[in-house]
């Protein structure tokens, strides 16, 4: 009966999509983003994953402005990092979270980091925030790096880019719901300081 039940276990996961390793209520990059529609038809979901609920399609023009009201970036997979030389990780220790709200974000509740890092040490590089920061994972901990690793090519290597996707919650007449953010459905067209 055990046997049975893992590929239902499987199945159960793969129908749920992507792992989100790290999640923030914020949008990457500064500035407040203003989208507009590439495509006619968008697709919006009840939850902020491919794998939610189709909640409706909503038309609209090519080129038409949408505002949204929550924005969910997550990393799927994590990027990786190589240590080139003895040094450190500063920024503010966030913790062993998977996730972080806008507001903690801001709050100012974070004591500071100063992580030690080896040659050959990897580093898992979440996201990309803002202003050359950046969130990291190291030993189980996220940091909110600052600076980010990956701009110190003296001491640290980028193997690989974290995989992300960027969600927008969008209200529309009647329809509100989620929308992925690709390159076939909207683009940021401005920044707003």
């Amino acid at each position: 009966m055990k046997l049975m039940m893992l590929p239902m276990v499987l199945f159960v996961a793969f129908l749920q999509g992507p792992v989100v390793l790290f999640e923030i209520d914020l949008w990457p990059g500064e500035g407040r983003p203003v989208f507009e529609a590439v495509s006619r038809n968008l697709e919006l979901r009840e939850l902020p994953s491919a794998s939610s609920k189709t909640i409706g399609t909503v038309g609209v023009s090519p080129r038409q402005r949408l505002s949204f009201d929550n924005t969910r970036y997550r990393t799927i997979q994590a990027g990786q990092i190589r240590v080139l030389g003895s040094t450190r990780v500063t920024g503010r220790m966030l913790g062993a979270v998977n996730g972080l709200s806008r507001e903690d974000y801001y709050n100012g509740k974070f004591a500071p980091a100063f992580v030690e890092v080896q040659p050959g040490a990897n580093v898992e590089y979440l996201q990309y925030r803002a202003e050359g920061t950046c969130f990291v994972r190291i030993a189980g901990n996220v940091i909110d790096a600052d600076p980010c690793p990956s701009n110190d090519k003296s001491m640290f290597r980028v193997e690989t880019e974290p995989k992300t996707e960027w969600w927008i919650h969008i209200v529309l007449g009647d329809s509100a719901g989620w929308l992925l953010v690709t390159d076939s459905t909207v683009k940021v067209v401005n920044r707003e300081f």
